[in-house]
């Protein structure tokens, strides 16, 4: 009877055991949430424990500070990427606190994590990359990590890139902001569903005056600088195929390589693409578009041309980003498809979205700013 006894105790303490592992922010896949707790599917597929109010948000990962900005969630972070701190006008004129947050140097998908870093400031809630190993540490801390961020270039082929549904596409295009609203709580999930209406909006719109062009109605695009100092630096295509199909065109690019292969002069020269978009990751956008212009290889180059190499806009983060990638669709829309989209003022565009999702009057000048790229680079800690 004793050993009986015995046996059942030390089942017990490991049902114990388990259940609270279970529940916790560790190793196991949670199943229920322990009281002030609730459960979040990231975009990685995990189950996280997140608090029903986190109090200190570590916003590490490229645009979640500014998708917390938009959800009313600014005041709660606590940490983030220093160039969000200092590098973009349009958040220091939004919200001027945004100077004050303590922000890390050198955060980048592939850098390690110092836990101590976080738990010294009481951290209760990391939104942080795609990085199996890195997010681990958070989880062994005991560190609600949520990993928010989904596109197009987790899909293997440019065909099945372009064949997704436009519901397919519309549902991937809203699950990092989805995450982010269910991460940080309270009244975040309200201001989700009216943003996810206005967004799905811009798609439905994009799609259906687009939907019927023909191949050769598609002017072609080409997407360069977004990491290093030149246009010969870009994407996988399947990154932003699909945003550029909606807008009325059609994406060169290379088909494989890492987060930023490299583009040769040759290969660009080959593809001759009719625009050029220069996006704000480089040291120096504008220069990057002086010196393609004035170099004297590219001279035949269509878009070179035709004076076609238009950089990326910037507000509280890069426009082709965050809660702001419909908007960044929409523009390109109006400068590779004018005829079709010409009854949109992007000025109004961006002005109308600021006040409704972070409470701001934006001024015409300051609207034009960030559609001139409205962006201070200091080097590459710019990166997503």
């Amino acid at each position: 009877m004793k050993t009986f006894r015995r046996v059942v105790a030390l089942l017990m303490t490991f049902v114990i055991a388990f259940s609270f592992c279970a529940c916790g922010t560790g190793n196991s896949t949670p199943t229920k949430a322990r009281d002030g707790y609730h459960l979040v599917v990231d975009s990685m597929g995990r189950t996280v424990e997140v608090p029903d109010n986190p109090q200190k948000i570590a916003a590490m990962n490229g645009p979640t500070f500014e998708m917390c900005l938009c959800l009313g969630a600014a005041d709660r972070v606590v940490l983030t990427k220093k160039p969000q701190t200092s590098n973009y006008p349009a958040a220091l004129l939004v919200y001027p606190d945004v100077a004050k947050i303590d922000g890390f140097n050198n955060i980048s998908p592939n850098a390690e994590v110092n836990i101590e870093d976080y738990l010294q400031r009481g951290i209760d809630l990391a939104l942080y990359y795609n990085n199996e190993v890195e997010v681990k540490k958070f989880d062994n801390a005991g560190i609600s990590a949520v990993v928010p961020v989904l596109s197009t270039s987790d899909i293997a082929d440019l065909e099945t890139c372009l064949g997704m549904s436009i519901e397919t596409y519309k549902e991937r295009s809203v699950t990092s902001m989805r995450v982010v609203a269910e991460a940080v709580g309270g009244e975040s999930l309200e201001i989700y569903e009216k943003w996810k209406e206005y967004t799905n909006g811009i798609i439905d719109m994009l799609y259906e005056r687009t939907k019927d062009l023909k191949e050769e109605d598609l002017p072609t695009v080409y997407w360069g600088n977004t990491w290093g100092e030149n246009v010969l630096s870009s994407y996988v295509i399947t990154n932003r195929a699909y945003e550029v199909r909606l807008a009325g065109g059609k994406l060169l690019g290379p088909t494989i390589g890492s987060n930023f292969p490299e583009v040769t002069a040759e290969q660009l020269i080959e593809w001759d693409p009719q625009y050029i978009l220069v996006d704000n990751h480089g040291n120096n956008p504008d220069g990057v578009i002086v010196s393609v212009m004035l170099d004297s290889k590219f001279q035949d180059l269509t878009a070179v041309k035709n004076n076609d190499l238009h950089r990326i806009p910037a507000g509280v983060f890069f426009l082709d980003k965050g809660s702001t990638t419909a908007l960044m669709t929409l523009w390109l829309a109006t400068i590779i498809q004018p005829d079709l989209f010409s009854d949109i003022s992007m000025l109004d565009e961006l002005k109308n979205y600021y006040k409704e999702f972070y409470k701001f009057d934006l001024s015409d000048e300051d609207a034009q700013h960030i559609l001139d790229g409205w962006y201070y680079s200091s080097g590459k800690d710019s990166a997503d």
